[in-house]
């Protein structure tokens, strides 16, 4: 994590932005880190639309096919 977050702050700097990241006490947890990286959107665009409902397997990226072994099943539209 520290290395990821050493590359991420020299990429920041090359491109004249800032590198946001949680405290490393919270990089062991992902579910901390997710809920940081919320409460920092939710600070910068306000709350998100809820309106969407989860699915088992979504795809990271809906723009490209499923591949073949996402998941134990499979894709699921």
């Amino acid at each position: 994590n520290k290395a990821i977050g050493s590359s991420l702050e020299t990429v920041a700097a090359e491109f004249d932005c800032a590198s946001v990241a949680p405290p490393m006490v919270l990089c062991t947890d992902n579910a901390a880190m997710i809920a940081f990286a919320a409460a920092e959107q939710s600070q910068v665009r306000g709350p998100d639309d809820l309106t969407l409902s989860a699915r088992p397997r979504w795809p990271l990226d809906t723009d490209q096919p499923s591949m073949l072994g996402s998941g134990k099943k499979g894709a699921k539209a």
